[in-house]
């Protein structure tokens, strides 16, 4: 129990800093900026961009998220949304480019915060992790749980700032988790992650 506690201790300052975010984005800035856009196809991507935040914010404010199922949904309409506008994008690239988006989203698509649990029974044996890392790592997964299901029902603010809440879910777990594994194993582990993530929607 005392280490639930300090990992709650140590979350809560990343979990409360999103009352006061805006909704959370992919950073497509830095994405067209790596992909070294003509002019025209910087056009072409920045219609495709605004049309697709605007179907994302369209979809959060029309969920309802008092139940664990809704935000669920809610999770992976965002998540389609993202592939969709992946789709769309690739009418305007060469091959690189399409490589390089496809990389993009999958590594930053949300939802890596909240995995199946064959899932992380996999992952214990994929990364061969010890008697000590698999403790941690319980514990770890245990404490997002908690925390994920009482942000859900006790924040009045969560569906202004959904995917904000997401996100620092992800990035908080990440570091609790990038202090227990090896830097081979936590490399690996975000490899899987997102390729998971990003094929189960």
């Amino acid at each position: 129990m005392i280490r639930y506690l300090f990992f709650i201790t140590l979350l809560f300052p990343l979990v409360s800093c999103v009352l006061y975010q805006e909704s959370h984005e992919m950073d497509f800035k830095s994405l067209k900026t790596e992909l070294k856009l003509t002019s025209q196809q910087n056009k072409a991507f920045q219609v495709v961009e605004k049309e697709y935040i605007l179907k994302r914010k369209k979809l959060i404010q029309n969920s309802n998220l008092n139940k664990d199922a809704e935000n669920n949904i809610l999770l992976r309409k965002l998540k389609n949304s993202y592939k969709d506008q992946e789709r769309e994008l690739y009418y305007l690239m060469d091959e690189h480019q399409q490589h390089i988006t496809h990389q993009f989203i999958k590594k930053h698509m949300p939802g890596q915060f909240h995995y199946a649990d064959d899932v992380r029974t996999d992952l214990v044996e994929l990364l061969s992790l010890d008697s000590y890392q698999k403790r941690q790592y319980k514990a770890i997964n245990i404490t997002f749980d908690k925390i994920y299901l009482k942000m859900n029902r006790s924040d009045f603010d969560y569906k202004q700032h959904v995917t904000s809440h997401w996100y620092q879910l992800e990035v908080a777990r990440k570091n609790a988790i990038q202090k227990v594994f090896t830097k081979e194993q936590f490399q690996y582990y975000q490899e899987v992650i997102q390729r998971v993530n990003y094929e189960h929607s």
